[in-house]
């Protein structure tokens, strides 16, 4: 812990402190961002989890990454805390936004797997991001999802993403870690569950299928198993990101997003296209102080554009 603070938490503090104060010079400029039409057509849908602390980022997110698909829709989350007045200002930036309480998630969640997958619905009601992992299944009707984080932004057309969008089956696709973050070591959760887990699944954006039975029966199967065998604590920290990663262990065929969209410690590269500022100190002030500036330094979305979309 020591080593922690000394390398990788102290010398990021006055880094922080400018971050925030970039943080609220940038904050009404997120609602007075050009609109994005809702889509004419839907091929995928976009989840996100956010609370109303995020709700600055969230618009920023979703707005970075809409701009660049028409057939793209908005499905956003609430952890408990957002507002209908914040709901409000969001769809002034994204026309075609589905919100989804907790309340409202809370009882559909309970009345489709507490009984059939018991060991899931409890993980899923302890676990605070739960709802990336499973609730995002039982909301909408496209059967290819985009799961993504508030604190991820988009700079670039996304060609690659979106040509995976377009396949004629779902796919599994990730942005890589800077390394495998899983609730333990690899190779003792292959051992423990006979799988082979690809390296560095993030779920804080990844494109994936529909959950369906063949999955959720998968979950519980796993979740029994690593209760069974005691070793390892379901609830641990990126415990999202371990069940995502079991799940993508089912497709021989899932890979990493290529090295553009990865996730990275240092500074944002000029060829990076999307990138996810995790909430590590020596990286989320790069948030601030990297990716917004070039969000809107590079922005070739004008209100010209978005009106043609919208006609």
């Amino acid at each position: 812990m020591l080593k922690y603070k000394v390398l990788d938490c102290w010398p990021y503090k006055f880094k922080e402190i400018r971050a925030a104060k970039l943080r609220e010079q940038f904050r009404p400029r997120a609602f007075e961002l050009p609109q994005i039409p809702a889509p004419k057509s839907v091929k995928v849908e976009i989840h996100m989890l956010c609370g109303k602390s995020q709700l600055d980022m969230g618009i920023w997110s979703s707005w970075s990454i809409l701009r660049f698909m028409d057939n793209a829709i908005l499905y956003v989350h609430s952890d408990g805390t957002l507002e209908c007045a914040d709901i409000d200002s969001w769809k002034k930036v994204v026309k075609g936004l589905v919100f989804v309480s907790k309340e409202e998630a809370d009882a559909l969640v309970e009345s489709e797997i507490s009984k059939r997958w018991p060991l899931l619905y409890e993980w899923r009601c302890s676990y605070r991001a739960g709802a990336q992992v499973v609730d995002v299944h039982f909301f909408g009707e496209t059967d290819r999802l985009i799961v993504m984080d508030s604190d991820v932004l988009c700079f670039r057309d996304p060609v690659e993403l979106r040509d995976w969008v377009a396949a004629a089956e779902p796919v599994f696709r990730w942005h890589k870690d800077v390394r495998t973050c899983y609730i333990a070591d690899t190779e003792l959760l292959n051992e423990i569950t006979g799988l082979v887990l690809p390296e560095a699944f993030t779920a804080g954006f990844c494109l994936i299928p529909r959950f369906g039975k063949k999955y959720f029966d998968h979950l519980e199967k796993m979740l029994k198993v690593l209760s069974t065998d005691g070793k390892v604590s379901v609830h641990r920290y990126w415990s999202p990101q371990t069940l995502g990663a079991m799940c993508a262990a089912l497709d021989p065929h899932a890979k990493p997003l290529p090295g553009s969209y990865a996730v990275t410690l240092g500074r944002t590269s000029d060829d990076m296209v999307l990138r996810h500022y995790v909430g590590i100190p020596r990286v989320r002030f790069r948030y601030f102080t990297e990716g917004m500036p070039r969000l809107l330094r590079h922005q070739q979305w004008s209100a010209e554009e978005t009106a043609s979309r919208g006609s």
